[in-house]
């Protein structure tokens, strides 16, 4: 590779680097949102079930052990939403003053340089890849439970009636 290549090179890299780190924002930034609808319905579902539990009215004592589970159903699905939010290491696009100095110095010719800068991208690279790949699979986890909320919602709705039918 000639020199002028090597720009190409780590500019090319640096822009996958960054639209990596970018990826992982994005499901952190909707993993927060999902997060939010969850915990507000389940907070409603939560306290319809509780006055079901407390009140002498049918239809929230018909409703009491649906919103129940929806409730639950829903606090485990923001659990995955905060799985997803997770603290973590996230490796930045660019290196450190450190590897510039070292860089600079007079012993460390451009193609040095490069296979340094490759070495170290590859391995913050696969780091936020698994990084990406673990929220994504928790967020994923989140949005199909939260689409089978319905059906969780109307099997724990239909649960008594069938116990009613059935006794």
């Amino acid at each position: 590779m000639k020199a002028d290549d090597f720009k190409v090179a780590l500019d090319d890299a640096r822009a996958r680097h960054t639209a990596l780190v970018n990826l992982i924002l994005f499901t952190d930034q909707k993993a927060m949102a999902v997060f939010r609808l969850y915990v507000t319905l389940g907070i409603g579902a939560g306290i319809t079930a509780a006055a079901g539990f407390f009140r002498d009215d049918e239809l929230l004592q018909f409703s009491r052990w649906s919103m129940l589970a929806t409730a639950e159903w829903l606090a485990i699905g923001a659990l995955f939403c905060f799985r997803a939010m997770s603290r973590s290491s996230i490796n930045l696009p660019g290196r450190g003053a450190e590897f510039w100095q070292w860089a600079m110095l007079p012993q460390h010719g451009a193609e040095d340089v490069a296979e340094a800068y490759f070495a170290e991208l590859l391995e913050t690279q696969k780091a936020n890849r698994s990084l990406n790949e673990r929220t994504a699979s928790a967020l994923d986890i989140a949005v199909k439970m939260g689409i089978a909320t319905p059906l969780i919602t109307a099997i724990a709705g239909a649960a008594p009636l069938i116990n009613n039918l059935v006794s």
